[in-house]
């Protein structure tokens, strides 16, 4: 398997055995087919952290979606039971204090679902970053390097 360290180093090979261009002693003359073909496969081996969370990112809103309605079939069962036991002022208090807890005992689901979803979420985009920022740190070393050469 192709690996994005190896991809790197076959456009710096690309890079160092190109020609100078003509008056010039940092620009170079690439082949535009070849360096596209690179990014391409570049891109292909693209860190799988990325793809991965979008589908996180994805998996979240449906998270949140779902919480959102349990919440909302929570409400509108609490609120037809409640409208079920008017007859008494006690049985009220009590579907009050039941669709209260109902409600609150949602919510804190939907917290809860919410902050896991951003915490995964929030940590594999931190390591793509950081694998993101290694890469071009590399990049960026070999880029200096052609230039001190």
């Amino acid at each position: 398997m192709e690996t994005i360290e190896m991809l790197i180093n076959e456009i710096e090979s690309e890079i160092l055995k190109a020609k100078k261009a003509t008056f010039s002693n940092t620009d170079i003359v690439v082949n535009k087919n070849t360096m596209l073909e690179l990014v391409s496969r570049f891109r292909s081996n693209y860190p799988v952290a990325l793809k991965e969370a979008n589908e996180i990112t994805r998996q979240r809103d449906e998270i949140i979606a779902k919480a959102e309605e349990y919440a909302n079939q929570v409400m509108d069962n609490a609120e037809a039971h409640a409208k079920e036991l008017v007859s008494e002022t006690e049985i009220v208090k009590n579907a009050e204090a039941q669709a209260a807890q109902i409600q609150a005992e949602a919510e804190e689901n939907y917290r809860k679902m919410d902050y896991e979803a951003r915490s995964l979420a929030f940590n594999i985009l931190d390591g793509a970053e950081k694998s993101l920022k290694d890469g071009f740190a590399v990049i960026n070393d070999r880029k200096r390097k052609l230039i001190e050469n």
